[in-house]
C-alpha cells in the first residue's frame, strides 16, 4: 500500500502517541460510561449495519478492550450478555436500563468496569382501524390488535368502550354488544420520551342463531297419515333466517336449500322404526363468528309386548327366618310375543302379606330374564302376589310398550315361631311345691307367637350346677302358655336357671332357636323357733310397738305376721305385712284404729316370708299381755286467773275437771303477750277435779295483757299426757305504773335558799301522777319518810304507785345536788363570849358548797393565827397555831382572812376582814 505524506505523518504521530501514552491507554481498557435515549424503538437505527431496534452496547463504550463480560443489571428482555447486543424489539416495556461491562486480567488496567445506560421510550403498538370480534366472546385479547413487529409494551393502560367492558387487557364483546368501539392503549412517558397512544377501532359482529330445536318422537303404532307435510321450522324457536336444511340419513325428503318440509309417513313406510335427523345451518355475517347449526330428530320407536309371559318365584314356600340367607328370585319367560334380547326397566309391585313397588333393570336373553325381589319388601309371613306393572326399554324415548294385563304370580312365606314378644318367667316357689313356667306375650296389643301347638326344648340348671334337658309339647293361646317343672328337678333349696333353647311349630316344621331364660329360687320355709314377743305398756294415742327377739333361726328379711288380740281389744286374725327381721329381731306397730284403753293379750300364730310367701308349717302361739293407759280427761275444766300488779305472782285455778283422776299432774304451759316464755312446768295436785298452780313473778316482769296456754297435762304416775285442755287459753292483766319522771334539774338545789331540804323537796319535782315512794336502794331497801333530810351527793330511788295500789318495779335514780348557789355569805364579825350566840366565825353551808375549802386568818401584824378546813372546828377566837406568841385567846380587834375554795372550777380565793368582839 502506498501512503501519502500526510498519511505517513499521521501514522507516525499515532505510533508515537501510543508509545508515549501506553500506560494511560491501558488504564481505560473497559471503555467509558455512556448513555443513550431511544424514544421510538420501532424506527431507531444505530447506523452500523444492524436492523432497526438493535443496539450494539460495546460500540458505545468508546475505546475498550474486547473479551470482557456483560451484566444485565435491570434484567432487560432482549439483551445478549455474550455479544453485548440489545434487541429493543424484545424488550417488553419502556424504562431505564443499566448494563455493566467488565474486563479482568489485562495488565495495567485500573478501571475495568463501565456502565451503559439505555433510556427506552414506551411503545404502544400500531393503530388498528379494522379490529373485529364476535358478540359471544367475553374475553377478547386486545394486544392481538396492536401488531407484533415489534410487540407493544406491557406496562400501558387500555381505555375506551362501554363502562365495564375492559378488564385488564381483555374486552367483553358480549357486554358491549354489537357495534364499533374506539379503544386506546396508552404507555407512560420515560425520561424525555413522551407518553404514546395506539388507537384500535373494534367492531363487534353478531353470532348467528340457528334456534332451539324440539325433536318429534313417535311409536311405530302411531297414525302417520296426518304427518305428510311437516315444516321443520315449526320445531325451531329463535332461529335466524337465511339458513338451509340438510338431510343426515338421508331420507330424500329435503329437495334443496330452500326446502324445509318432510313426509314422516313416507319415512316410516320406506325405512321403518329409527331415528332420522335434519340439520338447520346458518352462516355468520362476518367470519370472526363461527357458523351455527341445530339438529331436529324424528324418532320412531318399536313397541315392546310381554303379555302372555309367565312368572315363577323360587324358593316357595319358605320359612320366614330363612329369608335372611335365601334370595327370592323371580323369572319372566316369554310367551307368544317374543321379548328381544336387551336390558329393560321393569316395574313390579307386591300385594297381599307383603307390599312394595320397585323399578329395576332386567336383562333378557333368549326370551328369559330374572331379578331378585327386594328383600326389604318381604318382611311378613303369608301369601304375597307379585305383579308386573310395566316394562320400559332403557334406550327408549317414548317408551312404546303394550299395557300389561294379568302378569303375576304368588308365593308363600311360612311363619317361624316369633318369640320376640315372648317372655319366660318362673316365680320363686317354696320347697315342696310344683313350679310353673309361664310363657307370656309381653305386648298384648301385638301377639307374635301365633296360636298353635309347639315342641318346646328347655334346660334347667340346679344350685349345684347340674343341667338337665327336657322336651314338652305345649299349646299357645293368645301368646300365652304354661307348663309345670318336674318337682324331681327342684328338690333342693337354692337358685335355678331355666332356658328354652328351641321352639318348633309341629305342623310347618319351622323352628326358632331360642334363648328365653329366667332364674328362680326354691325358697326355704321360715323357722320361728325360740321367738319371744314383748309389748310395753303405753298411753292411749301412742303407738303400741310389738318387739320380737330370739328368732335366731330366721333368715334376715321381710315377713308377714298373722296375730290375734283379745281382752280390752278384740281383733282376731290380723296381718302385719313386711316386718323386717334382722338378726332374729323385729318390731311392728299395732294399727291405731283397733286400740282402746285397758289390758289386752296378743298371740302371733303364723309367720310368712313376704317375698317368697312361704309360711311356717306349724302354729306359733307366741305373745304378750300389755296395758294401754287412758289420757288425762279435762273435759269441763274451767281455768281462771286474776289481774295482778307487776312483780306479783299469778295463781292459776283449774276447776270442774271431774273426769280427771285424783293425783299429781305436771302442767306444761306457755306465756305470750306482754310476757313470753315456753315450756314452763308446774306440778299440780288435783282433787275432785280441782287444782291450782302459781306462775312465778320472775316470768311476769312486763305490764300489760299476758295469755297462758296450757300445752299439756301429764299424769305423773302413768306419764300419759293430754294436749287438748278445754277452756284454754286464758288471759290476765298486769298493772305496771312505770317509772316516775323528774322535772328538768329537779335534783338541783341551793342549800342557802332552802333551809334543810327533805325528801318532800324531791317529791315536789316529780311530774308523774300517783304516789311517790323514795328508797335507799334500786330494789328492795328502806323507804324514806317525806320529812327525812336529803344530803348533797346522795342517790335516792323513787317508785310510782298507781291508784289501784300497784307499785312499779322500775325505780327512778336521783342524785341530790345542794350546791347550786351563786354566792357564799361570809359574816364580817363574831363575838366568842360563850353566850351561845355568834360564838364562832361560821360560814354557813361552806362544808356543803366547798367541801375542799381551806381558811387562813391573820392578825394585824400578818401572823397566821388560825388555819382550818371541813375537818377543823370553826374559829372561836382562839389561835390554833403553835407559833403564836402569847395566850392562844386572841384579843378583840380586826383580823384578816383568806378563803381558798379549792373547787374543780378554779374559783379564786376570797380575802376579807372580820371584827372579833369579846
Amino acid at each position: 500500500m502506498n501512503y501519502t505524506t500526510n498519511q505517513k505523518t499521521r501514522f507516525l504521530i499515532l505510533i508515537l502517541g501510543i508509545l508515549l501514552f501506553k500506560s494511560n491507554a491501558q488504564s481505560q481498557c473497559a471503555g467509558s460510561d455512556n448513555s443513550i435515549t431511544i424514544c421510538n424503538k420501532e424506527t431507531y437505527n444505530q447506523g452500523i449495519g444492524n436492523s432497526n431496534g438493535v443496539v450494539d452496547l460495546f460500540n458505545l463504550l468508546g475505546t475498550a478492550t474486547s473479551g470482557g463480560t456483560w451484566q444485565n443489571i435491570n434484567s432487560a428482555n432482549g439483551f445478549n450478555p455474550v455479544t453485548g447486543i440489545l434487541t429493543t424489539f424484545q424488550t417488553t416495556q419502556g424504562g431505564v436500563y443499566n448494563f455493566q461491562y467488565t474486563i479482568n486480567g489485562v495488565p495495567g488496567c485500573t478501571d475495568n468496569t463501565s456502565i451503559i445506560t439505555v433510556t427506552l421510550g414506551g411503545f404502544p403498538g400500531v393503530n388498528n382501524p379494522s379490529a373485529v370480534a364476535c358478540d359471544n366472546n367475553t374475553s377478547v385479547p386486545l394486544f392481538s390488535f396492536l401488531g407484533s413487529s415489534p410487540n407493544p409494551h406491557f406496562n400501558g393502560v387500555w381505555s375506551g368502550g362501554p363502562a365495564g367492558a375492559i378488564t385488564g387487557n381483555f374486552f367483553n364483546a358480549q357486554l358491549a354488544g354489537i357495534g364499533t368501539y374506539n379503544l386506546f392503549y396508552t404507555v407512560p412517558a420515560v425520561g424525555t420520551c413522551p407518553s404514546r397512544v395506539a388507537n384500535v377501532s373494534l367492531t363487534v359482529h353478531p353470532l348467528p342463531e340457528s334456534g332451539t330445536p324440539t325433536n318429534l318422537t313417535y311409536c311405530e303404532t302411531d297414525d302417520f297419515s296426518g304427518l305428510t307435510n311437516v315444516d321443520l321450522f315449526n320445531q325451531l324457536t329463535g332461529e335466524d333466517g337465511g339458513g338451509f336444511w340438510t338431510d343426515n340419513f338421508p331420507t330424500g325428503e329435503i329437495s334443496g336449500t330452500g326446502d324445509s318440509f318432510i313426509n314422516i309417513q313416507n319415512i316410516f313406510t320406506n325405512f321403518g322404526p329409527g331415528t332420522y335427523t335434519f340439520t338447520y345451518n346458518v352462516n355468520p355475517t362476518h367470519p370472526i363468528c363461527t357458523p351455527a347449526s341445530s339438529n331436529i330428530a324424528i324418532i320412531i320407536e318399536p313397541v315392546l309386548d310381554i303379555n302372555g309371559s309367565t312368572i315363577t318365584i323360587l324358593p316357595s314356600p319358605i320359612c320366614f327366618d330363612n329369608l335372611s340367607t335365601t334370595t327370592l328370585t323371580a323369572t319372566i319367560t316369554q310367551g307368544a310375543n317374543p321379548i328381544p334380547d336387551g336390558t329393560y326397566n321393569i316395574t313390579y309391585n307386591l300385594t297381599g302379606a307383603n307390599t312394595g313397588t320397585e323399578t329395576i333393570n332386567v336383562t333378557f336373553s333368549s326370551g328369559s330374564g330374572n331379578f331378585v325381589i327386594n328383600s326389604t319388601f318381604v318382611n311378613t309371613v303369608g301369601t304375597t302376589t307379585l305383579n308386573i306393572n310395566s316394562i320400559t326399554n332403557t334406550s327408549s324415548v317414548t317408551n312404546c310398550t303394550r299395557p300389561i294385563t294379568n302378569l303375576n304370580t304368588t308365593f308363600d312365606i311360612l311363619k317361624n315361631p316369633d318369640i320376640s314378644n315372648t317372655n319366660l318367667t318362673v316365680e320363686d316357689f317354696c320347697l315342696g311345691q310344683t313350679g310353673q313356667a309361664i310363657i307370656s306375650n309381653i305386648n298384648n296389643s301385638n301377639i307374635l307367637l301365633s296360636d298353635d301347638r309347639y315342641i318346646i326344648t328347655y334346660t334347667i340348671t340346679d344350685p349345684n350346677g347340674i343341667t338337665t334337658t327336657e322336651t314338652i309339647s305345649l299349646i299357645i293361646t293368645n301368646g300365652n302358655g304354661i307348663f309345670s317343672i318336674l318337682d324331681t328337678l327342684t328338690s333342693i333349696i337354692g337358685n335355678y336357671t331355666i332356658t328354652i333353647t328351641n321352639i318348633e311349630n309341629e305342623d310347618s316344621g319351622c323352628s326358632t332357636i331360642a334363648n328365653l331364660t329366667d332364674t328362680f329360687e326354691v325358697l326355704p320355709l321360715p323357722n320361728g323357733a325360740n321367738m319371744v314377743v314383748t309389748i310395753d305398756d303405753v298411753c292411749f294415742g301412742s303407738d303400741v310397738i310389738v318387739s320380737i327377739t330370739g328368732a335366731n333361726s330366721l333368715v334376715d328379711g321381710l315377713y308377714n305376721l298373722t296375730y290375734t288380740i283379745w281382752g280390752a281389744i278384740n281383733a282376731p286374725n290380723q296381718v302385719e305385712n313386711n316386718v323386717n327381721f334382722t338378726g332374729g329381731n323385729a318390731t311392728f306397730t299395732l294399727p291405731s284404729g283397733i286400740l282402746v284403753p285397758g289390758t289386752s293379750s296378743l298371740i302371733i300364730t303364723i309367720l310368712t316370708n313376704s317375698i317368697s310367701e312361704c309360711s311356717s308349717n306349724n302354729t306359733l302361739n307366741i305373745g304378750d299381755v300389755f296395758e294401754i293407759n287412758p289420757l288425762p280427761d279435762t273435759t269441763g275444766a274451767i281455768i281462771s286467773a286474776d289481774d295482778i300488779c307487776i312483780s306479783d305472782a299469778e295463781v292459776i285455778t283449774i276447776q270442774n275437771a271431774t273426769n280427771l283422776q285424783n293425783g299429781n299432774y305436771t302442767i306444761i304451759y306457755d306465756l305470750s303477750g306482754a310476757n313470753s316464755s315456753t315450756a314452763n312446768t308446774e306440778v299440780v295436785i288435783f282433787t275432785s277435779g280441782n287444782g291450782s298452780f302459781t306462775i312465778p313473778s320472775t316470768l311476769l316482769i312486763n305490764g300489760g295483757t299476758t295469755t297462758i296456754i296450757i300445752q299439756n297435762i301429764i299424769n305423773n304416775t302413768t306419764l300419759c299426757g293430754n294436749n287438748n285442755l278445754s277452756a284454754n287459753p286464758i288471759s290476765f292483766n298486769i298493772t305496771d305504773p312505770g317509772t316516775p319522771v323528774l322535772s328538768p334539774n329537779g335534783n338541783i338545789f341551793c342549800i342557802q335558799d332552802i333551809e334543810n331540804p327533805t325528801i318532800a323537796s324531791l317529791t315536789a319535782n316529780i311530774t308523774s301522777s300517783g304516789t311517790i315512794t323514795w328508797y335507799d336502794a334500786p330494789t328492795g331497801g328502806n323507804a324514806y319518810d317525806s320529812t327525812d333530810p336529803i344530803t348533797n351527793g346522795t342517790t335516792y330511788y323513787a317508785s310510782l304507785t298507781s291508784s289501784s295500789g300497784c307499785e312499779g318495779i322500775n325505780r327512778l335514780e336521783v342524785t341530790a345536788d345542794l350546791t347550786n348557789c351563786p354566792n357564799l355569805f361570809i359574816p364580817d364579825g363574831f363575838s366568842p363570849n360563850d353566850d351561845g350566840l355568834n360564838d364562832t366565825f361560821y360560814i354557813k353551808n361552806i362544808d356543803v358548797l366547798f367541801p375542799n375549802f381551806s381558811l387562813e386568818i391573820y392578825n394585824r401584824y400578818g401572823n397566821v393565827v388560825y388555819t382550818g378546813n371541813i375537818n377543823t372546828p370553826n374559829f372561836n377566837g382562839k389561835s390554833n397555831k403553835s407559833t403564836m406568841i402569847g395566850n392562844e385567846i386572841l384579843p378583840t380587834g380586826v383580823y384578816f382572812y383568806i378563803l381558798h375554795y379549792n373547787d374543780s372550777q378554779g374559783k379564786k380565793p376570797t380575802q376579807g376582814r372580820l371584827y372579833l368582839s369579846r
